[in-house]
């Protein structure tokens, strides 16, 4: 899969990416203007460059984040689950089982969240910076 088209759009023209929207996860279109290339959405959300890929950063943080929290909170129903002794349909050493394996998931996906680095844009790399 490719993010961008095989051949970036001339002056003027669009041309639709495999992107989605970090906003609304509408379909993305690539602009080129001279040295500029931008980013839009059919709904309106715009981005340059460096905006769109500082967005997808902390888009992916944001779902990893949502991932850990619905691992533990998977433990936690199925933890109280077995102090309640209401483990039908499951029994209760499976429901443990899947508690014990949610956590190991939950912080697996925090060692991610721990260890990743986005992307941070180059000061004085611009025209306008002094």
């Amino acid at each position: 899969m490719h993010g961008l088209p095989e051949r970036l759009p001339g002056d003027g023209h669009e041309a639709f990416t495999g992107l989605v929207c970090p906003d609304c996860s509408g379909n993305l279109v690539i602009s080129v203007q001279g040295p500029l290339v931008s980013f839009s959405c059919r709904v309106g959300h715009a981005y340059g460059l460096a905006e769109l890929v500082l967005a997808k950063d902390a888009a992916v943080e944001t779902v990893l984040w949502r991932a850990v929290f619905a691992f533990e909170e998977m433990a936690a129903l199925l933890d109280d689950l077995n102090q309640h002794g209401v483990t039908d349909p499951f029994g209760p050493e499976a429901t443990q089982a899947r508690s014990e394996l949610a956590r190991e998931q939950a912080g697996r996906l925090r060692a991610i969240i721990d260890t990743d680095r986005p992307l941070v844009e180059r000061r004085g790399d611009r025209e306008s910076d002094p």
